[in-house]
């Protein structure tokens, strides 16, 4: 089904396409790795006049690299999955229980890491507060105890 959805949009882009830059070369075979398991269908390759190049209209609508044959949802899962597991391995266990087979390997799965964009939730912010209040141990220690010598219990410490 969703092979069949693929190749609904690649034959629309070929109709859309403008004909004078695109020239469609050949349709070929190509199987990617989604979150659903394995697809494989056709799709249109054409020589880009203006570039030289060869390329596939289909990969560059849906954003991602077709030579990699891993769908983006994939591979936002895995990065994700590494973020919040231990480890690359368990990362690589975790997706593989979710998708049912070995879809990629701990390394992979690394690779992807370092390739993604870092983005910040939170934004740091430059400006320094003027009080720094430190516990540890369930003690707390205010500003000036050097001086005074004095120490109290926080209740409500650890």
């Amino acid at each position: 089904m969703l092979a069949a959805l693929l190749e609904e949009i690649d034959q629309q882009l070929a109709e859309a396409r403008d004909k004078r830059r695109y020239q469609l070369k050949d349709k070929r075979p190509t199987t990617i790795q989604t979150l659903f398991g394995e697809v494989a269908f056709r799709r249109n390759d054409y020589y880009d006049r203006q570039t030289g190049a060869y390329t596939f209209l289909l990969d560059a609508e849906l954003g991602f690299d077709g030579a990699q044959s891993i769908s983006p949802c994939l591979e936002e899962t895995a990065v994700e999955l590494a973020v919040e597991c231990s480890s690359y391995r368990k990362a690589a266990r975790t997706l593989e229980s979710i998708v049912g087979y070995a879809v990629m390997s701990h390394e992979a799965i690394r690779q992807l890491v370092l390739e993604a964009p870092v983005s910040l939730h939170h934004p740091v912010s430059q400006r320094h507060g003027r009080v720094l209040f430190v516990e540890a141990e369930g003690l707390c220690f205010p500003p000036g105890e050097r001086e005074t010598g004095e120490r109290r219990e926080n209740p409500g410490g650890s």
